[in-house]
Formats: structure tokens, C-alpha cells, sequence
């Protein structure tokens, strides 16, 4: 037995229905989307990614230099300056000359020393970024 024929128009006003269904999603995702790129807490947010970017680029060329100063201090160049410099040896062959400042005997007076001033205390600890997300999801 064959099962009875459909008719044509209930097909086309289904399918219309369903297209326009489609359509009214697809509408209502853009309308969203768009006003979440829009909003202040997601512009806040990229603001403070760009930040957060340049101070990591920052913190990455310090410690590339950083690495570059580490390595010379322990290669042998800078391991014969502290000898020589800090020590007073000489390499083999070389004549070591020592300079007196005062001739006459009056001690030479040592410098008073220098306080140094105190660190400035560490920022406060921040536990979690709870406001944050508040306020991107708020949007206040």
C-alpha cells in the first residue's frame, strides 16, 4: 500500500516555516554577538590584554638580556676581569703595579657608609579575578 501523497502547498508553507525559523536565528546570534563586542566590559578586557601583552614582551627582553649577562659572567673573559679586578692576580708573565695614594702616612678616611633606603612593600595579593568576570558578564 502506498501512503497518501502529501500535498504540495503544505510542503512549500513547511519549508517556508522553516527557512524563516532559520533566518530568525541566525538574526538573533548576529544581534548578540554583536552587542558582546560592543559592550564596555569587553572593550575593558581587550584594553587589558594589550597590557598584559606589552608588560610580557617587557618582562621577556629583560630576561633575554638578563640571560645574555648570566652567560658572559660565567664564561672565562669575565672570570679573569673578577680576578684580576677583585683579587689583584695577574696572568703568567704579566707585572702586577700597585699604585699608593697617599705617601705621607695619614690613613686614608673610609667613606660613612650609605643607608639605603627601604624596598617598596609588594602590591597586595589579588585572589581571583571574581570582580572581573562580574563585570563582564554584568556589563557594568
Amino acid at each position: 500500500m502506498q501512503a497518501p501523497a502529501a500535498a504540495p502547498g503544505s510542503d512549500r508553507a513547511r519549508l517556508l516555516g522553516q527557512i524563516l525559523a532559520l533566518v530568525g536565528v541566525l538574526a538573533l546570534v548576529a544581534v548578540i554577538v554583536r552587542e558582546t563586542t560592543n559592550s564596555p566590559a569587553y572593550l575593558a578586557a581587550n584594553e587589558r590584554i594589550a597590557e598584559l601583552n606589552l608588560q610580557i614582551d617587557r618582562v621577556e627582553r629583560a630576561n633575554e638580556e638578563l640571560r645574555q649577562r648570566l652567560d658572559y659572567a660565567q664564561s672565562l673573559p669575565a672570570l679573569r676581569e673578577i680576578a684580576k679586578r677583585d683579587l689583584g692576580l695577574i696572568d703568567p708573565g704579566d707585572r702586577a703595579i700597585v699604585i699608593m695614594d697617599d705617601l705621607s702616612g695619614v690613613p686614608i678616611p673610609t667613606p660613612a657608609p650609605v643607608e639605603t633606603p627601604l624596598p617598596d612593600p609588594p602590591p597586595p595579593l589579588r585572589f581571583g579575578h571574581l570582580s572581573t568576570w562580574l563585570e563582564v558578564f554584568t556589563g557594568r
